[in-house]
């Protein structure tokens, strides 16, 4: 087997993580939030802002799940963006969650190789260009998309003639997912927040109107609690949060860094790209000029890196025949917490006990949306319900055999219905 790298290669160039001690004593705190990925860190930023005593607690290091391991896309497109369904709060949130990502990186000086050149979904054929013409349309609504681009505009954004149409998200972009979240923690120390890494919740009971929540050597008594550890949750985390999901593998593969002649001719628009094939083609190209790229795993796919690798060689390589050859030397995976309505909830899970969970995917501009709408709802829980409308947790049944048949048929389903197509 070809050698390769099972980790991102994010850390090559990300900034280095804050110092962050583990609890070794008694806090007290107006809100302690387990888990310092993007949920929590940006919760606790939006409490800091407002005066708040907030405490954030990690297992492991900053970056150990998903928010270090993603691919590092800022897609601020949501299936469920329904203003017939969201109250209009929500809605606004959800809208404009590429514009916090990036204001915010901006406001802060963030250094996470921040990109924001918009992110294109391109169309092969008919059925494709109805699809991105309404995709398009909807967001024009809002303000995010200026025209349907014909098939010369996307050539030129792209440097690939084989698309018919296609459609930009003007606040589209992408980051280096572990210096964004390290660099989230730097500003959330800044305004006061505590963070503790290497500090699990060993434990957690309620006490004379307040929780005390306990770690291997340490204790925080908060009047709320709020559990952002998702996909990403062990040991004493109640297991109403993980039963409201199913779990799915993801991986990610990034190329040798490409050459000028390649970098040239390979998305000179600097956007993230996108198609719309039912087993879609989706990558970025990163500030050192690897092609990062991945999908769901599956018996092949993400499984085996020789496969894969050769895989995503020969599908660049179609689009540009500049890419024939493509090595890459990095393939990793994480875990996906996917809802069975593919939307992101709020949970009440007990009195001053809440959760954000079932990111579905896209948690860049996810997170900086919904964690807007849960440090609202953890403050005051009527005011929350017109940001995202809080629910009891759902039980999905036999969530592991579920994921299991996702991964096994997902794939080769969706692989087949473009051959019909073609």
């Amino acid at each position: 087997m070809t050698r390769f790298e099972a980790e991102p290669p994010y850390a090559l160039t990300a900034v280095p993580a804050p110092p962050t001690p583990r609890l070794t004593d008694f806090r007290e705190a107006d809100f302690v939030l387990i888990g310092a990925g993007y949920g929590g860190l940006l919760t606790a930023i939006d409490f800091a802002e407002r005066g708040a005593r907030v405490v954030v607690l990690e297992a492991r290091e900053l970056g150990f799940a998903g928010s270090g391991r993603n691919h590092g896309q800022c897609i601020p497109i949501f299936r469920y963006l329904d203003p017939e369904v969201l109250p209009a709060k929500g809605v606004k949130l959800l809208v404009n969650a590429g514009e916090r990502v990036f204001d915010r990186i901006r406001r802060y000086e963030m250094r996470c190789e921040a990109v924001q050149n918009g992110t294109l979904t391109a169309a092969y054929n008919e059925r494709t260009l109805a699809t991105t013409w309404a995709a398009q349309a909807k967001y024009a609504r809002f303000g995010k998309s200026e025209k349907y681009l014909n098939a010369g505009e996307v050539a030129e954004l792209t440097g690939n003639t084989a698309f018919l149409g296609g459609w930009a998200h003007r606040d589209g972009g992408h980051v280096n997912p572990l210096a964004y979240v390290r660099e989230l923690a730097r500003v959330a120390l800044s305004l006061g927040v505590d963070i503790f890494t290497g500090s699990p919740m060993t434990g957690l009971t309620r006490r004379t109107g307040a929780w005390h929540v306990r770690t291997p050597d340490g204790e925080v008594r908060a009047r709320v609690v709020g559990l952002t550890t998702d996909a990403y949750s062990t040991g004493a985390i109640p297991a109403q949060l993980t039963q409201g999901f199913f779990p799915l593998t993801s991986y990610a593969i990034a190329s040798r860094p490409l050459t000028l002649e390649q970098r040239a001719v390979v998305m000179p628009s600097g956007m993230n790209f996108g198609d719309t094939h039912h087993d879609p083609m989706f990558f970025r190209i990163d500030a050192s000029g690897r092609i990062i790229t991945g999908g769901l795993r599956e018996p092949g796919r993400g499984t085996r890196f020789d496969y894969t690798s050769a895989f995503m060689t020969r599908r660049l390589a179609r689009l540009y025949p500049v890419l024939a050859g493509l090595e890459w030397d990095h393939v990793w995976t994480g875990t996906v917490s996917m809802a069975l309505d593919q939307t992101p909830s709020i949970q009440r899970l007990d009195d001053g006990l809440w959760a954000l969970s079932g990111w579905s995917g896209r948690g860049v501009p996810t997170s900086a949306a919904l964690s807007h709408a849960f440090a609202r709802t953890l403050e005051n829980p009527a005011e929350g319900q017109g940001y995202w409308p809080a629910r009891t947790p759902s039980c999905v049944m036999a969530r592991g055999l579920l994921g299991w048949m996702v991964q096994l048929c997902r794939g080769p389903f969706n692989r087949m219905r473009d051959r019909l197509e073609a």
